[in-house]
């Protein structure tokens, strides 16, 4: 029922007279003054059409749980890539001083982003210029570490491409330095066998617990141990 009324609102979205620009004003407008909704709404649907980059953005459950999840964390949060979801934390920060920093190895979507944040007066997170370089196993971000918070306690991990050699499997050894006992990793895309793998490999190799959530393209909830 609840992806029937996604559907819904979205087809009336793109059927009717409504500008992106005002959709996605409306819903940073709403996060920055109060709680994301707790339970269903069409809230992130709006954001979507808003956004307008239907294909590629996160499904709405996962942009509901990064949401809720940002304004749960009590430090600092990584994105890994940047979009939508860095202007929603960016809202939430406006109410909770929580820092985000997002990781983008594209130039012009990172422009995309900054000039979308600055369009939307977002002026929390910082989204860093971090091209994909070699690090013998795999490709990952290449970022310069002393930049980021030592007390991450989120990471919202939907980059980078699956065509990235590795796919999303730096993310831990690359950031272990940084992450807090307890950290929570939002890892979407699991309906993918890459990073279905990745769930079962970080809980064998790091001993974390994990949740799948089971949206359209499958998303996990991770949490390292406590200590």
């Amino acid at each position: 029922m609840t992806w029937l009324a996604h559907r819904l609102r979205a087809r009336k979205l793109r059927g009717g007279t409504y500008e992106r620009a005002d959709s996605l004003r409306a819903v940073i407008a709403r996060l920055r003054k109060a709680p994301a909704p707790s339970v269903y709404s069409t809230l992130w649907t709006d954001a979507i059409y808003g956004w307008g980059n239907e294909k590629w953005t996160a499904e709405e459950r996962y942009l509901a749980e990064v949401v809720r999840s940002a304004e749960r964390t009590k430090g600092p949060i990584i994105e890994c890539g940047s979009g939508l979801t860095t202007l929603l934390m960016g809202a939430v920060s406006t109410r909770t001083g929580v820092r985000v920093d997002a990781l983008e190895h594209t130039p012009e979507w990172r422009d995309r982003v900054n000039a979308s944040m600055r369009e939307h007066g977002i002026e929390g997170p910082t989204v860093h210029s971090a091209p994909l370089r070699n690090y013998g196993e795999y490709d990952w971000y290449d970022t310069q570490l002393a930049a980021l918070p030592s007390d991450v306690r989120l990471v919202v991990c939907d980059g980078p491409p699956s065509s990235t050699r590795g796919g999303r499997s730096g993310m831990i050894p690359v950031l272990k330095s940084k992450l807090e006992p307890g950290c929570v990793i939002l890892l979407d895309d699991v309906i993918r066998d890459a990073e279905s793998q990745l769930v079962r490999d970080w809980v064998r190799d790091y001993g974390a617990t994990a949740k799948i959530h089971e949206a359209d393209r499958k998303f996990a909830r991770l949490r390292l141990p406590q200590g």
